[in-house]
This record gives C-alpha cells, structure tokens and sequence, in this order.
C-alpha cells in the first residue's frame, strides 16, 4: 500500500502524543504513505552525568519498554482505522528535537504534539516543537489535543 511518501509523528507517551499519532495515522492513510513513529529518550548515560545519578539501566532496557509502550499504542490507534498504512517504529536515544529534524529529511509531514509547558519552562527548557518548526525539512503540523484531553 505504501508509496514513497512519508509521515513522521514524534511520539512522547503525553496525552497529545495519541492525538499527534491518530492525526499522523489518518493523514498517511489518505496520502497512502508510510507512517513512520519515532520515540526518543534521553540516554541513561547523558541523564546520569547531569545529575549526579547511577542509571541502573542501559539504553537497550529503556528503548525496549519504550517500544512495547508505543508499540501498543500504535496498535491501538491503527486498529481503530478502516485502513491502516504501513508503519515503522523508531526508538532511541538522543535529542528529540535533533532526531525529529533528521528524520524530517525523508519525510512529506512531520507531526508533533502541540505542548502545554508553560512559556518561561519551555523557555528555560527549549521547545522540541520549535526547534523542529524552525529546522524541519518537510511541512510540520502542530495538532493540539481535543478539549476534553486538554482539559483532563
């Protein structure tokens, strides 16, 4: 079913991430392109370093419960569709706005969850969202949750 296009859905495990994944599925379907998920985390090691802490778990660990997460919620979403796109799932260590904006190379959409981190946080912090709007080498699509996601 799959032509050369592709989507790209970042996937975080937040509430807007599901929404981000069903809008990402729906909008492979009709351009008939794989749907290619992509989760990154930060690696035990980086995480360890910055503060001060012993990791007792490897990435390998990490990315595998990561992939049984997504991967069921991949399922799920896919299951509820008429017709489901071929699909990829990515996982692994790095930063998510670097990872997202090379995987935005091969893509035709990127899609990512729009964030409700307050603006002095996500100015402290930095904002994949942005970073990817800013950066990406496809169309980007920032999908807010519905209102009763949002709210809840």
């Amino acid at each position: 079913m799959a032509s050369s296009a592709v989507v790209v859905v970042g996937v975080d495990g937040s509430p807007g991430s599901r929404t981000a994944l069903e809008f990402a599925a729906q909008q492979a379907t009709q351009l008939i392109a794989t749907l290619r998920v992509v989760s990154v985390f930060e690696s035990s090691g980086i995480f360890g370093t910055r503060y001060g802490l012993p990791i007792p778990v490897t990435d390998d660990e990490i990315a595998k419960k990561i992939q049984e997460q997504v991967g069921a919620l991949l399922d799920e979403v896919l299951g509820a569709l008429p017709e489901r796109p071929d699909a990829q799932l990515v996982v692994q260590a790095g930063d998510a706005g670097l990872v997202l904006t090379a995987e935005s190379k091969n893509a035709d959409l990127l899609v990512l969850a729009h964030s409700d981190v307050p603006g002095i946080v996500r100015t402290l912090l930095g904002s994949v969202n942005v970073h990817c709007v800013l950066n990406a080498h496809c169309t980007v699509a920032v999908v807010r949750p519905p209102r009763s996601v949002a709210a809840g």
